[in-house]
C-alpha cells in the first residue's frame, strides 16, 4: 500500500532489441521515440548526407521528417526484427522525394570541411575525389543516386537494397 503523498514512479519495460523497441512505440512507452532517435538517429543522418550531400542545409529537416514520419507508421512495420531497414527505407524514399521536389537539382554538395567526413582528415587529393564523386551523383536519377549508395556506399546487400 502507498503512503499519502508518495511517488508513483511508471514501469518502462527495457527496451533491449528491435523488437521491444517496436513493441514500446506501438503501446506508448514516453521514452520510445528518444530511444528510436538515440539507437538510429547518426544512421539516418549518414544516409541523408550520402544521398543529399554533407554541406544540404535541409538535412536537418529531413532528419527530423523521417522520425516524425517512421512514429507515424510504426504500425505498418510487419517484422519488428527490421526496423534498421525499414528505417533506411524510410529514409532513402524521404530523400527521394526531396530530390524530385528540388527545382533546380544541381549536384549534391561536396563537404567543405573535412571533419564531417567520419576518419582521418582527408588530404587536399582526396577532398578533389570527395567532391568528383559528388558531382558524379548529382547526375544520377533519386532512385538510382539511393540504390547506387546504399549498395556501393552502405555497403548493404542486394537484397537489403531492393
Amino acid at each position: 500500500m502507498l503512503e499519502r503523498g508518495a511517488t508513483v514512479v511508471p514501469f518502462v519495460p527495457a527496451v533491449q532489441d528491435d523488437a521491444s523497441l517496436v513493441h514500446a512505440l506501438l503501446h506508448g512507452d514516453p521514452g520510445a521515440p528518444s530511444t528510436l532517435f538515440d539507437r538510429y538517429g547518426s544512421h539516418v543522418q549518414k544516409v541523408l548526407a550520402r544521398m543529399l550531400g554533407y554541406g544540404e542545409p535541409e538535412r536537418a529537416d529531413l532528419l527530423h521528417d523521417v522520425f516524425v514520419r517512421a512514429l507515424e507508421r510504426i504500425g505498418h512495420l510487419k517484422n519488428p526484427s527490421a526496423l534498421k531497414s525499414w528505417l533506411t527505407g524510410m529514409t532513402v524514399f524521404t530523400a527521394q522525394e526531396w530530390i524530385r521536389r528540388r527545382r533546380r537539382a544541381g549536384p549534391p554538395h561536396a563537404p567543405e570541411d573535412a571533419e564531417e567526413l567520419e576518419g582521418a582528415p582527408l588530404t587536399p587529393e582526396a577532398m578533389e575525389a570527395v567532391r568528383s564523386f559528388y558531382d558524379a551523383m548529382g547526375r544520377f536519377k533519386a532512385d538510382e543516386r539511393s540504390a547506387f549508395i546504399l549498395r556501393f556506399v552502405e555497403g548493404m546487400n542486394l537484397n537489403e537494397v531492393a
